[in-house]
């Protein structure tokens, strides 16, 4: 409708008229192109969520809406970790004491088997002081996989060898016959023999000495 043909009868009432019409147009409009923005805005955001929606469902591997009932609770699932993660511990533990057990009785064992061996090797010599001969060849010991090895210097060999080495290098660590009636006696001590805690004193000296190596085995 055109306004203009009621200027004439309005009168001085026709620019408020005209006035508030346009106005009304002015707001229907605005409203049209609120409308046509919201709009254009309600998509983009609707592909948005489509674009997101999709990227999860891939990531929890997932086809469609149908599959999100046999997606666990997430509070049951955190539980489940929990209970999993302490079972784990659990038997990391078990695991650790059932290793220590191992490995303290293949050393008990060891130790049996190495005292075992070396009073077998020593039996086949009478010496002056067993006891030290006997904390020697122990500093001596070294296992190599399964088998007990005597080290001489840095080369380990079979305990019998080694300790046959040790009485061929160290002859006074053997009893010795008393010759014509003189000399030490094992048993005991004649008027001409040395005392047998001084001899073993020198005996303990002379091992020291002869081999640095024994005090750092």
């Amino acid at each position: 409708m055109d306004l203009a043909v009621l200027k004439d009868r309005l009168g001085d009432q026709y620019d408020a008229l005209e006035t508030y019409v346009n106005t009304l147009i002015g707001q229907r409009d605005a409203a049209r192109k609120e409308s046509i923005d919201g709009r254009k805005a309600l998509k983009a955001e609707n592909e948005a969520l489509k674009a997101a929606k999709a990227t999860l469902f891939e990531k929890l591997g997932l086809d469609d809406e149908a599959d999100l009932a046999t997606l666990p609770d997430a509070k049951g699932q955190a539980e489940a970790v929990k209970q999993f993660e302490a079972r784990v511990k659990r038997l990391e533990k078990d695991l650790a004491d059932t290793t220590k057990q191992r490995d303290d009785g293949q050393q008990r064992y060891r130790q049996v088997l190495a005292e075992k061996e070396m009073q077998k090797a020593l039996a086949h010599h009478a010496f002056v002081d067993q006891e030290l001969v006997e904390d020697y060849v122990k500093s001596r010991l070294v296992w190599d996989d399964d088998a007990l090895m005597y080290r001489h210097g840095e080369t380990p060999m079979a305990l019998d060898a080694g300790v046959k080495l040790l009485v061929k290098d160290r002859p006074h660590l053997l009893k010795q016959a008393p010759a014509g009636g003189s000399g030490w006696n094992p048993t005991g001590q004649s008027s001409g023999s040395p005392d047998p805690n001084t001899l073993r004193q020198q005996l303990r000296a002379q091992v020291s000495s002869g081999n640095p190596a024994a005090k750092s085995a």
